[in-house]
């Protein structure tokens, strides 16, 4: 029986990670980014991806679905460090913000 990965399972932590990298790079670049076409800016991704995450058998169409899983995460997590940076008291440094951060998530 193959991993998760390979039966389209569960994603790792290393996946979501590189996943992550992937769309940083490609969607980021200088040259490029912001004049993709949607299709094509996934195929990038997925092409940096299975360099980064040697053996996959993602699709493009399944770590863009996933990526809006993670986005929507991180965008949580990103409205609750600016909450707390925006409440930041005199005294505190960046690693009681993200305690404080953590509790609002």
């Amino acid at each position: 029986m193959g991993s998760s990965s390979e039966t389209g399972g569960a994603w790792s932590v290393m996946e979501d990670v590189s996943l992550c990298e992937s769309w940083l790079h490609i969607s980021h670049c200088l040259v490029t980014g912001n004049e993709m076409k949607f299709c094509h800016m996934w195929k990038k991704i997925h092409q940096d991806f299975c360099e980064r995450v040697i053996g996959t058998t993602r699709t493009d169409q399944a770590l863009s679905s996933r990526w809006k899983i993670l986005n929507k995460e991180l965008a949580k997590w990103r409205d609750a460090l600016a909450k707390a940076m925006d409440n930041h008291r005199s005294g505190e440094n960046l690693t009681s913000e993200i305690e404080m951060t953590r509790g609002a998530i």
